[in-house]
């Protein structure tokens, strides 16, 4: 197997999240680039997510699955359990098997962000 170079835009697959109910601001560009169709990747799946201001995830987790992210730029939060995190460009998070998160861009820039799980897990629906 070979060491594969991808650029999520050109090489990743693209989904765009939440057009479906654009009025509760929960869309979101998606760019699922290391997966087992992309590279063949067995243990892990990453990308980028792109929020524009005022967009967040939806309520989500990822069973069986810990999630890192890295925020290369913009600022949010993430809530769990109606806690507030803010995180800024630079930051690490780390998210625990099954716990149920939202990512919410509330800057007043793109927020680009920088998804891994292991193992594989699944996007959120919505």
């Amino acid at each position: 197997m070979k060491i594969k170079v991808l650029n999520p835009f050109q090489d990743g697959n693209p989904l765009w999240l939440g057009l479906d109910r654009p009025e509760e601001q929960m869309v979101r560009k998606v760019f699922q680039t290391i997966t087992p169709d992309t590279v063949g990747s067995e243990h892990m799946m990453a990308g980028l997510t792109i929020f524009e201001p005022g967009e967040a995830s939806s309520v989500h987790n990822h069973p069986g699955s810990e999630e890192f992210d890295f925020v290369i730029k913009g600022s949010g939060e993430v809530i769990c359990d109606g806690e507030r995190q803010s995180f800024k460009q630079n930051d690490f998070m780390f998210i625990p098997d099954g716990v149920p998160h939202q990512h919410v861009n509330t800057g007043d820039e793109p927020l680009w962000l920088i998804w891994l799980y292991t193992p594989q897990g699944q996007l959120p629906k919505d």
